[in-house]
């Protein structure tokens, strides 16, 4: 398949709803359990079938690791997040093509989306009563954190929606129509700093009870190095230092 074509095809299927994916397919490979476990082996396997290979092949890899015993928490919180800094520095290297790096970077966003409601399924059954809206600003260059962080969220039972590349007034609309307990915003980029800035000003705007605005993603281990001051509530990214700071409430599910 050619590049434009499998570029196309993750197009269309990284915008399917997470939530309503259809089930994991059956194994196809019977295979016994590893006795060792090796990290370095399951990264290098994973990285050259995400850059190399189909989504079905990535798929399928991804079934023989938890088949072996890798936890779905594992794969989606350590090897993918290490895998999408592998393509980023390969690209900075003049080892990849940026084209490469796109396809690779959207297969990687079909697998969260893929394999989330495994993931969900696996983490501890209590939840937080809280609904949340993660924006990743217009212009941000990095989707991958804030995807992730959503991802984690409705893990631990939260409403968390997720809007990025939204049209005219879709954010005022969502802002409009709910009432969340806070916002999230992710970014990595230091020149983001300004526009992070007018999209909290525009949500105080919007929004008539003050709702906290909170900052994560790689900008919070850099944004100190830059002349701007971000104008959140708070800056982390650690998700249950932020919920326990908002003194949100915690239930157990029945």
């Amino acid at each position: 398949m050619s590049s434009s074509k499998e570029l196309k095809r993750i197009e269309n299927i990284s915008n399917v709803n997470p939530l309503v994916l259809e089930t994991l397919e059956k194994l196809v490979e019977k295979s016994k359990p590893l006795s060792t476990f090796n990290f370095d082996s399951d990264l290098k396997k994973l990285y050259f079938s995400i850059k190399s290979k189909s989504i079905k092949t990535n798929e399928k890899l991804i079934d023989k690791l938890i088949r072996y015993g890798r936890s779905i928490e594992l794969i989606l919180d350590s090897y993918l997040p290490t895998i999408a800094k592998k393509l980023g520095d390969a690209w900075v290297a003049d080892k990849i093509s940026f084209s490469d790096v796109t396809i690779a970077l959207g297969k990687i966003q079909f697998l969260n989306s893929k394999f989330e409601p495994l993931y969900i399924s696996c983490l501890n059954s209590a939840y937080y009563k809280t609904k949340t809206l993660i924006i990743i600003p217009k212009g941000e260059d990095h989707t991958y954190g804030g995807i992730a962080a959503t991802r984690k969220l409705r893990g631990m039972g939260i409403d968390a929606f997720l809007i990025f590349e939204f049209k005219k007034n879709e954010l005022e609309n969502l802002l409009f129509e709910r009432n969340y307990d806070f916002i999230g915003i992710s970014s990595a980029n230091n020149f983001m700093i300004e526009k992070i800035n007018h999209l909290s000003t525009k949500i105080s705007d919007i929004i008539e009870r003050k709702t906290p605005v909170v900052l994560g993603g790689n900008l919070v281990n850099t944004y100190k190095k830059t002349n701007g001051n971000l104008k959140v509530d708070f800056i982390t990214q650690n998700l249950e230092e932020i919920l326990n700071q908002l003194s949100l409430k915690y239930k157990k599910v029945n």
